[in-house]
């Protein structure tokens, strides 16, 4: 496909903007992560769906747009794109995201928080019996305990006196 001056820098210009698009996909990645600690391994599998993601959104762009050719100031835009948004505004979605999210987590935990308020009004009410029927069980239980553990030694003792009398 042939492109003209002008449909070529329009290209440019919008895989700059696919470059920063990818770009955004990976601070929220990074946001995910700073929220959501977790292990190494489960930071490889993002970083891999990641990759996944990012070349398949180039690969989709560069066939729908660029009828799959690939040219070399392609490539060049996305990585423009990219390193212009993590030079510029990728500090600041990153310092904005965290902090609404975790705004977010704090109003979600208040929230749920004041919708157990019922759950621990009537656990409180439940626990002196509940304790109390806990206590006598136990007391029940070691009774029945001592009575067949001396069973028990009776009935050993008289196995004894058996054995010895034949």
């Amino acid at each position: 496909m042939i492109l003209s001056m002008s449909g070529q820098a329009w290209l440019f210009l919008s895989t700059v903007l696919v470059g920063a698009a990818i770009g955004l996909l990976y601070d929220a990645f990074r946001i995910f992560r700073r929220t959501a600690p977790h292990r190494s391994l489960a930071v490889q599998l993002e970083d891999l769906l990641f990759w996944l993601a990012a070349t398949g959104l180039t690969f989709y762009y560069m066939l729908h747009r660029n009828s799959g050719e690939i040219r070399p100031f392609v490539l060049l835009g996305v990585a423009i794109g990219l390193v212009l948004y993590f030079a510029t505004i990728s500090r600041l979605v990153l310092t904005v995201f965290v902090a609404v999210v975790e705004y977010v987590k704090k109003v979600v935990a208040a929230v749920i928080g004041i919708l157990l308020i019922p759950l621990r009004f009537a656990a409180n009410l439940l626990k002196p019996p509940v304790t109390f029927a806990l206590q006598s069980t136990r007391k029940q239980a070691n009774k029945v305990k001592r009575y067949s553990r001396n069973k028990m030694r009776r009935a050993v003792r008289n196995w004894g006196i058996m054995r010895k009398k034949t």
